[in-house]
């Protein structure tokens, strides 16, 4: 969709953000302005604007416009999908057990909607590159990441989870050449000490991927690739709920593919684990 092409678009000047900014925090807002309409209430310009939709690889701000005007229903019915509270003061336990499959459900398809092919390829194949898979999170991101480490060893990748950015670590694997690929878990794409860490891998030539949503693009902007998942306001529309996920969905993604990229040397050891549990279950019983 062509807001997701825009919150991906990278080497964006400072007014071009300011734009893409307006838009997306006003979306309803483009579809009766024009492009000087748009450039005043940005506090831009029309070259600006113009030269956005440039970058867009639009002919200009009427096809823009076209565009974003045919997609806009399907754009504010997937996010009224994540945002729109499920429960309230009146939900039994049944209400609960029956609704929170189809919040999953609706948090996949809308991530889904979102992801781009491309973007999911080249992650992967930064994965198949690295010998050091290394997560930053802060929070509950911190026990997410904890948990897909253990999902990357499982197909033969050494991950690592910090919470906390350190100097020297970061340059001992810049100066021993270590091939490493970073993930970095923000639901705002605003936490300061994940936004520390991408900048300092940055310096240090690691390959970093930002999970985040896409209302606030400082960390995307940072990081080599980005994806961008639903924004939650608060805990009565599940934000963390969906966010995990999301990000659960995304990484499985890309790990099923490394599953299938090692698909013999994983099978070989599954069979030497399962000799291996049967012969210490036959221990157990003598």
């Amino acid at each position: 969709m062509i807001i997701d092409k825009m919150c991906a678009l990278k080497n964006l000047t400072s007014q071009e953000k300011a734009v893409v900014e307006y838009i997306l925090d006003n979306p309803k807002d483009l579809l009766d302005m024009n492009v000087n309409e748009l450039a005043k209430a940005s506090y831009t310009s029309s070259s600006t604007v113009i030269r956005l939709c440039k970058k867009l690889e639009m002919k200009g701000f009427a096809d823009l416009k076209f565009i974003y005007a045919a997609e806009f229903p399907v754009m504010m019915k997937q996010r009224e999908m994540v945002k729109t509270k499920p429960f309230d003061e009146s939900s039994s336990i049944d209400d609960i057990m029956n609704t929170l499959p189809f919040v999953y459900l609706k948090t996949m398809d809308y991530t889904k909607s979102v992801l781009s092919r491309n973007t999911i390829i080249r992650i992967t194949n930064l994965m198949k590159q690295a010998r050091r898979i290394e997560i930053y999170g802060d929070g509950v991101n911190y026990d997410l990441a904890r948990m897909m480490a253990y999902q990357f060893e499982k197909v033969h990748k050494d991950c690592f989870v910090y919470n906390a950015s350190h100097w020297e670590h970061i340059k001992y694997l810049e100066y021993q050449k270590i091939p490493t690929l970073a993930i970095l878990l923000s639901h705002t794409g605003k936490n300061p000490m994940v936004i520390d860490a991408a900048k300092r891998l940055k310096e240090s030539g690691i390959k970093t991927v930002s999970i985040s949503c896409n209302s606030d693009m400082r960390l995307a902007n940072i990081t080599d690739e980005n994806i961008q998942i639903m924004d939650g306001r608060n805990q009565l529309e599940l934000s963390t709920t969906t966010f995990t996920v999301a990000v659960q969905y995304v990484l499985d993604i890309c790990i099923t593919s490394l599953m299938l990229h090692h698909m013999d040397i994983i099978g070989e050891v599954s069979l030497k684990l399962a000799n291996a549990r049967a012969e210490w279950q036959n221990e157990k019983v003598k």
